[in-house]
């Protein structure tokens, strides 16, 4: 099961992924880099335009997701650790990140948005290792 590859949610889950992801890609830098370029990416989509819904929906099957991040070990546990669930929507199954009812949650639309920018400051460091 996916989700119980991610015991740590949150930045220090997501810097825990993408060590997972750098060991077992040792041998394959050009692999890390594309990896890591990607998922800097989609949570600058994100993180630019949170109301953007097709931004934090990733259909599980995209090839361009399998190829880039998915395939990797830890590759699916980021977003997983990043607060992304595993949903089913129009019958696509996806990794998708629920924003929060800004007018209802200002509280919890708040932490959701302030983990997805600490995601990619842990990227961003991570791209630079």
């Amino acid at each position: 099961n996916l989700l119980s590859l991610v015991p740590t949610k949150g930045p220090e889950g997501v810097r825990e992924q993408i060590e997972r992801m750098r060991q077992a890609l040792k041998e394959d830098r050009p692999a890390l880099d594309v990896a890591l370029g990607s998922l800097y990416t989609l949570f600058d989509q994100i993180t630019r335009k949170p109301e953007e819904v097709s931004f934090r929906r990733v259909r599980r099957d995209h090839p361009k997701f399998n190829e880039d991040i998915g395939r990797h070990v830890g590759g699916k546990e980021v977003l997983i650790a990043a607060g992304f669930r595993l949903e089913t929507l129009d019958g696509v199954k996806c990794f998708f990140s629920k924003e929060p009812n800004i007018e209802h949650d200002m509280n919890g639309w708040s932490d959701w948005f302030d983990g997805l920018k600490k995601t990619l400051e842990v990227i961003e460091e991570e791209m630079i290792k």
